[in-house]
Parts: C-alpha cells; structure tokens; sequence
C-alpha cells in the first residue's frame, strides 16, 4: 500500500475543507517591487491602517515577482495591462515570458479580453484569465499561478499623472474581482490565496511613488471597511447611503489632491 500518496491525498483535503470555511475576503495580497522607494513608501501607508484577523492580509517584499514564486507559491498573477492584452512591454513583458513568451501568453489573454469586453477592456477594471493550461507547461519554473489578473491601467502606454485616480481603481477591481472569485468556487482547489501584485502606474506610466502606495492603500482600506467584508456586522442601507459614499468620494479625491500638491 503507498502511505505516501495516501497521506498526501489526506493532506489535500484537509487543505480544501479548512479553504473552503474562509470568507472570500480572506486572502493574501502580495505587494512587490524592485523600487525601493514604493516598498518603504506601501510601508509608510500601511502602518495607517489596521488590519482585522480573519480577513485580507497584506505582505510587502522588495524583489521580483519571479524570485517571489521561487520561495512561495501564489494563486494569481497581477498584470498592470493595457485595454488590449498587448503583454510584450515592461512588467507584462516579464509575465509572458514566465508563462512562455508572448506568443504563447498574449493569444489567451487577448481571447478572454475578446469575449468578455470585445477586444477592449476598460481602462480600471480587472478580468481574471485562466491560464492553468500554459501554466502547466512550463517545466522549468517551481510555482506558477494558474490565474493572471488583467487590469488595464491605461488603454495604451502612456504617461500617468498623480492627479488620477486610476492606482485606487485598479486596486478595488483587483481586491472585488479576486473576491467575486472565491465567493462563487465551484471546487474548493480553485480558490485564490495568495495575489501578487506590483505597483500599480510606477513603471511605463511614472505614477508617482507616494502617490501610488497613497492610493493603493487606500483602495484596501475601503475594501476591509467595506459592510459586506466586515464579520458579524450585518448590513442595512446606512451603510450605503449617501454619507457613507461622500466619505469615500472625498477620501479618494484628497488621495489625488495630495500628489496633485506635491
């Protein structure tokens, strides 16, 4: 008898159950990048804000993504995309060769972007592809995420200014799209745990660096105040009413004011 896979089986579904109880705000947003200055800058803004137990957990590394994975494994993959799937450029470039090169990454996510948003996606939105087919052929690699998720930061590269507030939106899609994921499971081995995710803007786009943790910090911090998100709170029609809306307006836009002034 093979105790080694039985055990391994056993290990597995263990696994699945404990998953499976999570809300599906409860993941780990993985924030990395090269600069140095947006590490400290993530770090800065997040020491603002608290982080309740047994919901969104957030880790900050300074490295790349491809020496992240050689350590830790991750679920899903961040792009930082244009409207048109074109990965062959900046942080895109270094995900499609991960999965292959661009031949064999741009078809897949340019078909999904297809379908979903006829060739084009909006600009702050996010779409998440299923890439476990390329995922699995790739040999040479120790972890690779079955799920890239593809948010346009801008249609076409192009300078970002810090008086936008696009970093916030890209970072509430992602946070609500990997959410939407896990609360509709199918099977319990498809749920996201982990999201790595760079920058949002600070590369092609130069977003400001403070600017860019300002706002992408403040998009988590609406995300763990958010009702829905909030264990044991139950929601009424306070919670979205227009107070509650004019206080994330105004919060959003002082995000934009501050880069704007600096």
């Amino acid at each position: 008898m093979d105790t080694t896979n039985s055990k391994k089986d056993e290990s597995d579904i263990i696994h699945q159950e404990s998953t499976k109880q999570l809300p599906p705000h409860h993941f780990t947003l993985s924030l990395l990048d090269i600069m140095q200055s947006l590490v400290q800058a993530w770090e800065k803004e997040l020491a603002t804000i608290d982080l309740p137990q047994n919901s969104l957990k957030v880790e900050i590394h300074h490295t790349t993504f491809q020496k992240y994975l050689e350590k830790k494994p991750a679920e899903c993959l961040v792009s930082p995309a244009n409207s048109f799937g074109l990965m062959d450029g900046g942080l895109d470039y270094f995900i499609s060769e991960y999965y292959g090169g661009v031949n064999s990454l741009i078809p897949v996510v340019q078909s999904a972007v297809q379908e979903d948003w006829c060739g084009e996606q909006n600009v702050g939105t996010c779409l998440l592809v299923d890439v476990d087919e390329l995922a699995q052929k790739v040999k040479d690699r120790k972890n690779v995420p079955r799920y890239i998720a593809h948010c346009p930061t801008m249609r076409t590269p192009k300078k970002l200014y810090g008086d936008d507030d696009i970093v916030y939106r890209c970072t509430w899609a992602i946070l609500t799209c990997i959410r939407k994921h896990n609360a509709t499971l199918r099977r319990p081995e498809d749920r996201i745990n982990n999201v790595i995710c760079a920058g949002f803007g600070s590369g092609v786009g130069a977003f400001p660096v403070e600017g860019c943790a300002k706002q992408m910090v403040l998009a988590i911090k609406h995300f763990l105040e958010a009702p829905v998100n909030v264990d044991g709170k139950k929601s009424d029609d306070k919670d979205h009413g227009w107070l509650y809306a004019r206080r994330i307006e105004d919060s959003v836009q002082r995000s934009r004011l501050y880069v704007h002034q600096n």
